[in-house]
């Protein structure tokens, strides 16, 4: 309830792309694909504080992968809700670490660690999307694959005004 949304109608496209690209600009050595469907439909939030939970998850995914790893950038639209999704192919989240992921001041160490982790990421950007009504989801390693991680931010479905 602390944080002030300023909403409007935003492309997930454009703020991936924003988020990959300064991935890439701060020094990402990972391969960051973003392959969102050009029919997404346009999701009503804080285009600011969205960028921001979007950037703290890929963060997440650079400091935690190797050089060379894979991040993508995906999305599914279903019937209630449009779900953006960043999977890693990383050593993934350990069963002891998984269940306090949301948790603050909670961190594994990263393999790009320079002393800039706080173990605050995953946290704020689970409390801006429950300010947008959604969710963050943390999968790990995802289903069917045998490591990586997988987190999902789940976006309420909302028609625009006609």
């Amino acid at each position: 309830g602390a944080l002030e949304l300023r909403k409007d109608w935003n492309d997930l496209r454009e703020i991936a792309g924003r988020v990959a690209s300064a991935a890439r600009r701060r020094g990402a050595l990972q391969r960051i694909d973003v392959s969102l469907p050009s029919d997404i439909p346009l999701v009503h939030a804080d285009a600011i504080l969205i960028e921001q939970a979007m950037s703290n998850i890929i963060g997440n995914a650079v400091a935690h992968t190797s050089p060379g790893a894979r991040v993508a950038v995906t999305a599914e639209i279903g019937e209630f809700d449009i779900h953006l999704i960043v999977t890693d192919d990383g050593p993934g989240i350990g069963p002891d670490l998984l269940p306090r992921v949301f948790d603050k001041f909670v961190s594994a160490p990263a393999e790009a660690d320079r002393g800039e982790r706080t173990g605050l990421g995953l946290s704020i950007a689970k409390g801006i999307m429950e300010a947008h009504g959604g969710a963050v989801i943390v999968e790990s390693p995802p289903p069917g694959l045998a490591k990586g991680t997988r987190v999902t931010l789940r976006f309420p479905k909302v028609e625009p005004p006609a």
